[in-house]
């Protein structure tokens, strides 16, 4: 199968039942790094250091539970869409999309426009452009992308079992991640497909009045020749006492690696496996100011790529203290410090601050 194909929804309703929403945010940032030789992310404007998204979402219901979503997004990959997909609303316990999703896979995927998450940064486990030493030979972002964007149908719905207490479920197929020796985030964005094997994957999450337990897999092959596989887990947690609320999350994935590729060190093992974790505490010590602190990291364990300067067994991890001041109903602005420490890489200590305003209705 080269193509994924997908289901189109189609029905006839009468004019008055059309109903959109529109929503929308932008964001734009400067950080500036310690050292001499900083390194450096992707800035779509052109001046290092200063980085710049915008987000654009359109949500038509039609009738008779039929609805159509589109969401453009622009940033450090240019302008794309992140979302394009039709909705069938059956019950509260079975409900479908298709088209161009958003996969759902970890809590942070449903916060991840910068105006639903209160530090300027992604954690470390969804990090893209504005994460340190990023080379793809190097730790190569971070283990899901944020946001995970991919052709694919999806089923899901909720099952409520007692008057506080309900079960979400969602189970996916998909074009899945796509790369050569190791996933390639851009070329995962790709509409068409790379090879002839879906990817598939599920995500349950139990709710109750102040807390959720989620639970998330997927899996496919990436590579063109449909011969190397990832799998990827991970667990969430979210908690809220009083004005304080805290989240926490691990996610690992195991790849494997091209065996006719040439390594530094000798193949044992022709796989690797990558784990990022964060745990987080926002506390709203008033209205308009939330306080944050954030621990996350990055480890991977296993053959380095050809060409990688990292060791066998390599990470970094950062420690943040940030601030979220909501200056209007539809402005905020956010400022952090950013601690970055690396093992088993030519990598020094860092220091990050960063500084950004984001716009959202």
């Amino acid at each position: 199968m080269k193509r994924l194909a997908l289901v189109v929804f189609a029905c006839a309703v009468p004019a008055h039942a059309f109903d959109a929403t529109f929503a929308g945010s932008a964001a734009i940032d400067y950080r500036f790094i310690s050292g001499d030789n900083p390194p450096t992310n992707p800035s779509p404007i052109g001046i290092s250091g200063l980085t710049f998204e915008v987000a654009q979402k359109v949500v038509a219901e039609v009738g008779h539970g039929v609805s159509f979503s589109v969401k453009a997004c622009g940033g450090c990959h240019g302008l794309e869409l992140d979302q394009g997909f039709g909705e069938l609303r059956l019950k509260p316990f079975f409900n479908v999309r298709a088209g161009r999703l958003n996969v759902p896979f970890g809590e942070f995927t449903v916060r991840h426009d910068p105006a639903n998450f209160t530090t300027p940064s992604k954690p470390l486990p969804y990090a893209m452009g504005d994460m340190l030493w990023y080379d793809r030979s190097g730790f190569n972002l971070g283990v899901v992308p944020a946001p995970w964007v991919d052709n694919g149908i999806e089923l899901f719905g909720s099952l409520s079992l007692s008057a506080t207490t309900q079960l979400d479920y969602s189970v996916y197929v998909i074009k899945g991640l796509a790369g050569d020796n190791d996933i390639d985030f851009a070329r995962s964005r790709q509409y068409l497909d790379t090879n002839r094997t879906p990817g598939f994957g599920a995500r349950l999450v139990l709710t109750g009045e102040d807390w959720a337990v989620g639970g998330s897999f997927s899996a496919a092959t990436y590579d063109p020749k449909d011969t190397l596989w990832y799998a990827m887990a991970g667990i969430d947690l979210y908690l809220r006492l009083g004005p304080i609320v805290l989240r926490a999350e691990a996610v690992g994935r195991r790849t494997d690696l091209d065996p006719t590729a040439t390594y530094a060190f000798e193949p044992r093992d022709l796989w690797f496996v990558k784990a990022g974790w964060y745990a987080q505490a926002d506390w709203a010590i008033a209205d308009v100011v939330t306080l944050v602190l954030r621990s996350d990291g990055l480890q991977r364990w296993g053959l380095p790529l050809p060409g990688s300067a990292l060791e066998p067994v390599a990470g970094m991890q950062r420690q943040t203290f940030a601030v979220l001041g909501r200056v209007h109903e539809h402005f905020a602005l956010k400022a952090d410090y950013e601690l970055w420490t690396v093992q088993g890489a030519p990598f020094t200590m860092r220091h990050v601050v960063r500084v950004g305003l984001v716009a959202g209705y």
